[in-house]
């Protein structure tokens, strides 16, 4: 009998080990495609290569064509290349996994494997210090809920958004190609389904082969009606003739219910490619996370207050950080996410792309004075950590503020999800020198050329990305009592608000795939006040270098 327990005792623990291990792989469960789907059915049928069947929908409204596994193809141009757009793996909408490679007491990345990622949240992988990227697949298992908030929504802008659709796109399919997973969209995808008769059809592929499968669609005549163009593919999207301009849709616009500012980013030889709409998910912004506990019992004046007093810049972040700074008992001042983003908190741009030329902003006084202060932070005040993990280190009270995206802020993630003193969030910090702009990145809907449906496609994705048409069950949810809801809300609009920089220094650091964007924020941040000048040169020439590439390949 005692042994017969014996080994049922051990039978239980290697099932124990068993489960731990299978748990600790964090691999995620593959859908059940035998569930039944709504009317506004999520189509993962292409899965994440770039190739796949492209089924059409059952209205006619697309065609049925079969793309073929091969991943060459023609280019749209005619010639035998293979219409590949080269580039970064990695990117601020949707992006591959990571791995780390330790130098030192610091870490910077190297691309892996894509990963695919949730529209509402607008994201991928994310650094855990300057230039740190992990993968993000964890959850927060215990809260403490007491609040609850409900996001208003603009009723104005919903009228203009039905006001897109016409009584004959009733019944018809927009067909969007997309690098992240839709599926958990459903609920707004059948409300939409309801009110409007249209459905959608995502076809999903990884952002690493998002050009070669755009491609494939295209000389397959299976383009989709909208494509999306991430910092990733820009302009190299456009360069290749892959995209048409907004020239392509009747839709109007230049409604309010359009975010122009970042529009104009999007521009190429004195055209429009790319439409982002206001109060949706398709925009990150810079913010300032800071840790109001520790301010208020040191007695400090906080960012929020300098904030509503118009103070903010890069001269009261660096007083507050000095007088929060206690790396004796390992709090430190501030932290910093992305170094090379923060440049453009300058009130300049790192790169400029439009009317057919791209300027490397490098050299100019702006950057400089912004690579300096960057530098100060840590080499000089010594108020940051250096790369040892910004979210982590804010949500855990070792780092009293942090400059990230304001995605960082939700009920799961590492700031709203796991930070347990008092926190707020303002603007990140820019020069004093100038008016106080958001700098933001952002994904754009663009027409692919063939595109047969511009104007259904755009309405079904406005409809689908805009926070003005669908009351999310998750926005109305318990939170963590130290939520700072109403601060959010009002800086999201704020933010929108706001005169905009957007980075869009991505597809053309990475470009051709000798450079890595990490690899860039890394040299800015720990470059050292001796070194920035010698860094400066080795980036700027590294960037002409593609941006030669580029011009050369477009002429």
């Amino acid at each position: 009998m005692k042994m017969k327990r014996l080994v049922s005792l051990a039978l239980v623990c290697v099932l124990a080990v068993t489960l731990l291990l299978t748990s600790a792989c964090g691999k995620k469960p593959e859908p059940d495609t035998s569930k039944p789907t709504l009317p506004g059915d999520v189509s993962t049928d292409v899965g994440g290569n770039a190739t796949g069947d492209v089924s059409g929908d059952t209205t006619g409204d697309s065609t049925t064509g079969d793309v073929s596994g091969d991943t060459t193809g023609s280019d749209v141009s005619g010639d035998s290349t293979t219409g590949d757009v080269s580039g970064s793996t990695t990117g601020n909408s949707g992006s591959g996994n990571k791995i780390t490679q330790q130098t030192g007491n610091n870490k910077t990345t190297k691309p892996s494997d894509n990963k695919t990622t949730k529209p509402s949240d607008n994201k991928t992988t994310k650094p855990t210090g300057s230039g740190i990227l992990v993968d993000n697949n964890k959850t927060t298992t215990s809260r403490t809920t007491t609040t609850t908030t409900e996001r208003p929504m603009d009723k104005n802008v919903k009228d203009k958004i039905l006001g897109m659709f016409t009584p004959a796109m009733k019944g018809k399919t927009a067909t969007i190609l997309i690098h992240f997973e839709a599926e958990n969209d459903t609920p707004r995808l059948q409300q939409m389904y309801d009110e409007t008769g249209v459905k959608i059809k995502f076809l999903i592929c990884d952002l690493k082969d998002y050009g070669t499968r755009l491609s494939a669609l295209i000389n397959a005549s299976a383009a989709p009606d909208i494509a999306y163009m991430t910092g990733n593919h820009w302009p190299s999207l456009v360069i290749k003739g892959f995209m048409q301009d907004l020239s392509a849709t009747k839709q109007d616009t230049t409604m309010d219910i359009f975010d122009q500012d970042l529009m104009k980013a999007y521009t190429w030889n004195d055209k429009q490619y790319g439409v982002i709409t206001k109060n949706s998910t398709e925009g990150h912004f810079q913010v300032t996370y800071y840790n109001k506990t520790i301010f208020n019992r040191k007695g400090v004046t906080d960012p929020g207050t300098l904030y509503k007093q118009g103070k903010w810049n890069w001269d009261t972040f660096l007083d507050c950080a000095k007088q929060v700074n206690d790396p004796n008992n390992g709090v430190w001042g501030c932290e910093l996410y992305a170094s090379h983003t923060f440049l453009c908190t300058s009130g300049m741009p790192i790169i400029e792309v439009g009317n057919g030329v791209i300027n490397n902003n490098l050299d100019k006084q702006p950057i400089i004075d912004a690579w300096n202060f960057v530098n100060q932070l840590h080499h000089v005040d010594k108020v940051t950590t250096g790369l040892a993990g910004a979210d982590e280190n804010f949500a855990t009270g070792k780092s009293v503020m942090m400059v990230g995206m304001n995605w960082m802020w939700g009920t799961v993630e590492p700031i709203g999800g796991t930070t347990k003193d008092d926190w707020g969030v303002v603007p990140a910090p820019c020069s004093p020198d100038i008016t106080p702009v958001a700098i933001s990145s952002s994904r754009a809907a663009c027409f692919p050329v063939g595109s047969r449906n511009p104007d259904l496609g755009l309405a079904a994705y406005v409809y689908w990305c805009s926070n003005d048409v669908y009351k999310d069950p998750d926005d109305v949810e318990d939170q963590p009592a130290n939520y700072p809801a109403n601060e959010i809300q009002e800086l999201t609009a704020a933010l929108w608000d706001m005169p905009k920089i957007m980075d869009v220094s991505q597809g053309i650091v990475e470009y051709g795939g000798e450079y890595n964007e990490w690899d860039f924020s890394f040299d800015v941040f720990q470059a050292g006040m001796s070194g920035i000048n010698t860094n400066i040169n080795k980036w700027k020439s590294a960037i002409d270098v593609n941006i030669k590439r580029i011009m050369t390949e477009f002429s």
